[in-house]
């Protein structure tokens, strides 16, 4: 009798692992960058029939089935903002059927050193990858006032913040409650060119498409279908909606309203309170509070601060475009970058679940990181 348990555990070890390897992974990948379409993307291709992204109509999972950060375990994100174990990643894929193409939009897999290498080890060699850049300057600013809005970023000066960069490396100056300890070294993180070569290195530049933001803004029709080819898939008729996750001024009671609002969002009563109060009184209040102080943030950055680092990152910009084979001399332009909203394409006018920037820590959901 001990030898038959034995053997029949043993089977089911071998059965378990023999279906373990069966699920589906995903094998198209929109690494990043964050605050260059990313989420607009994912939107585009959400409903597509032949590909499948991983979602949730419950606000409290929003954001950590759009963006798992599963491979980036190097970036000093917190647990509570994505998903670890390999079990709970694969969890997400199970309903995708016989789709094509199955996703995984992270956007901050473009910034981690481990996360092309533990990709391809997971998913294999036939993966297709997508980038979305801007220009670093104007990168940097955005992806800093997204951190101030969800309260990773405790200097709303931009100045400052990039000053602490290679503070924040060693460890100094990280308030306890960031989520993305390891993401706030704004000029490391805006060297696109070393974060390009590693996804050409591992996956060759036949599965690499790079897309610039400034094309998806002036021609989303044909971005798309250039997707939909690099992907495999059929092209599909889609339809225009706004830009997704942006904020152009944040009050200067932001950060208290977003704590406070994470706070409630964790309490049933007071979540349901909050759903009960209607929206245009808190719109009037962040209104009057906009008029009568200056705002904590409002991406823009100051004409001396802009120069200097444009001259900075000449040489970033020339390597980039030479890597990419573009011309991305514009980039080095003095004049301020529009902040006009994308007219991104997709099947349905899919929004971003309302109260998403307000739930609880101790939930699964992180902040969004991506745009």
């Amino acid at each position: 009798m001990v030898i038959i348990d034995q053997a029949c555990r043993y089977l089911c070890n071998e059965w378990g692992a023999v279906d373990f390897m069966k699920r589906r992974r995903p094998n198209f990948f929109i690494v990043g960058a964050p605050k260059c379409g990313t989420t607009a993307l994912y939107h585009a291709l959400l409903d597509h029939p032949q590909v499948f992204l991983p979602r949730s109509n419950r606000t409290s999972d929003y954001w950590i089935h759009k963006e798992p950060l599963h491979f980036c375990d190097d970036l000093g994100i917190a647990e509570w903002i994505r998903i670890q174990s390999e079990e709970d990643y694969l969890n997400l894929y199970d309903n995708a059927g016989d789709a094509i193409r199955i996703g995984d939009v992270s956007a901050l897999y473009l910034f981690s050193e481990s996360a092309a290498c533990r990709i391809r080890a997971f998913c294999g060699d036939d993966v297709r990858i997508l980038i979305l850049l801007r220009p670093p300057i104007d990168w940097m600013r955005s992806w800093h006032h997204d951190c101030i809005r969800y309260a990773h970023e405790p200097l709303a000066d931009f100045r400052l913040a990039l000053g602490a960069g290679p503070l924040r490396d060693r460890g100094y100056g990280l308030p306890d409650h960031c989520g993305f300890k390891g993401c706030l070294h704004y000029r490391r993180m805006a060297r696109f060119s070393e974060s390009v070569a590693r996804y050409y290195e591992h996956f060759g530049r036949e599965r690499v498409r790079v897309i610039l933001m400034e094309d998806l803004l002036a021609e989303p029709a044909r971005i798309l279908g250039e997707v939909t080819e690099f992907l495999g898939i059929d092209p599909a008729p889609f339809q225009v909606i706004g830009r997704q996750n942006d904020s152009a001024s944040l009050s200067r009671t932001h950060v208290w309203e977003f704590r406070m609002g994470r706070k409630l969002r964790s309490l049933p009563l007071a979540s349901r309170l909050m759903d009960w109060f209607p929206r245009s009184a808190v719109q009037a209040y962040q209104r009057t509070v906009l008029h009568c102080f200056p705002p904590l943030s409002d991406k823009s950055i100051a004409p001396d601060l802009r120069s200097r680092l444009l001259r900075e990152f000449i040489p970033e910009v020339r390597r980039l475009g030479e890597l990419i084979g573009r011309d991305l001399s514009h980039w080095n332009s003095t004049g301020q970058a529009p902040q006009s909203p994308i007219p991104v394409v997709s099947h349905e006018a899919v929004q971003v679940p309302p109260g998403a920037e307000t739930s609880s820590e101790g939930g699964a959901i992180g902040s969004p990181v991506s745009g």
